[in-house]
């Protein structure tokens, strides 16, 4: 590789800086255009890739990937505007009439923001629909126990940013194991609405704590099984839902475009799995462009994927992902 295809742009101030600048001078979201027009007119030294790491460093985030610019800008837009609402991990556990007291302790050390409550009559069937369908972990007995419970508790996360989810994410699968190791019967995550056993939640939390740093698909793997509920269905497509918490989109394919090519819901499942872990554990980020193709092996139907926003929930609202989604679109033959 010669130095010149080494070079790769630095933008002085920051893009996504000017970008929220613009932001706030029009007060409203930029469009699609305007984000396109603005990173045109922008300022940008050539620097060595191997440069770049420190200056995020310097900067505290990785900066817009111009190549990816209007899906990338929304990896940061909410971080850096204060426009809209970074995602909260907010856990649900239930236990019996000395719960509370057990978990007192672990919950004042942690300084974070919970909420005890009393039997609530419709926890077991909140718990069934949350189960996830790929890895279902609940059984017979645990309702039954769910279903006598005396205690509810909610724990809630501080907003966070994608940079920050991998620390977020490790630090509430360890704290939710702690509280059940408590006494607790099963816990729930509210912002995707995904429900687990005790043994499912220990055993991921485990896995994150033993792989975290060392091998990044092992930990991406625990923590995306803890918190991403897929494959949830409407009339129109299958999602997922809790990517955000991870710090990535979500992903998205219509019932259409299944039907029409391989008619098989178990391939999109594993589809949306390995792209998950790519994004998660392999791809920097911004890397993945809107509009780029993926497959899950060379012999697999191959996609093109392209970025589109959250839609269908307010922003507010704790399944809403700032970071978008990712929509498989159409089959790519060559």
């Amino acid at each position: 590789m010669s130095d010149e295809d080494n070079l790769r742009p630095l933008f002085v101030p920051p893009l996504a800086l000017v970008l929220a600048q613009a932001e706030k001078l029009k007060c409203e979201p930029l469009t699609e255009p305007e984000v396109m027009l603005i990173r045109d007119g922008c300022i940008a030294m050539m620097v060595p890739a191997d440069h770049l790491p420190e200056m995020a460093k310097t900067r505290g985030f990785i900066d817009v990937v111009p190549e990816n610019c209007w899906a990338d800008w929304h990896r940061l837009r909410v971080q850096i505007t204060g426009n809209g609402f970074l995602p909260r991990i907010v856990l649900c556990l239930v236990g019996d009439d000395k719960y509370a007291d057990r978990c007192a302790t672990i919950l004042e050390n942690e300084q974070l923001e919970y909420k005890v409550c009393g039997p609530d009559d419709r926890m077991t069937l909140a718990f069934q629909a949350s189960s996830s369908p790929l890895w279902p972990s609940l059984e017979d007995d645990d309702y039954l126990e769910i279903s006598s419970h005396d205690t509810v508790v909610y724990l809630l996360s501080d907003n966070f940013s994608s940079q920050d989810a991998q620390g977020m994410c490790l630090r509430f699968m360890t704290l939710g194991r702690q509280l059940l190791d408590a006494g607790g019967i099963a816990i729930k995550c509210e912002s995707s609405g995904i429900a687990h056993s005790k043994s499912r939640w220990q055993e991921v939390s485990d896995q994150a704590r033993k792989f975290q740093g060392a091998a990044p698909h092992d930990f991406w793997m625990a923590a995306f099984m803890a918190f991403v509920q897929f494959p949830i269905q409407s009339e129109t497509d299958l999602y997922s839902c809790g990517m955000h918490l991870l710090g990535k989109p979500d992903m998205i394919v219509s019932n259409e475009l299944i039907a029409a090519t391989t008619g098989e819901l178990a391939h999109f499942m594993e589809l949306f799995e390995v792209f998950a872990l790519y994004l998660l554990a392999e791809c920097p980020p911004g890397n993945f462009a809107s509009g780029h193709n993926f497959s899950i092996s060379t012999v697999a139907p191959k996609f093109r994927v392209v970025w589109e926003p959250c839609s269908g929930m307010d922003e507010d609202d704790f399944f809403y992902n700032p970071y978008g989604r990712w929509r498989f679109v159409e089959p790519v033959y060559k």
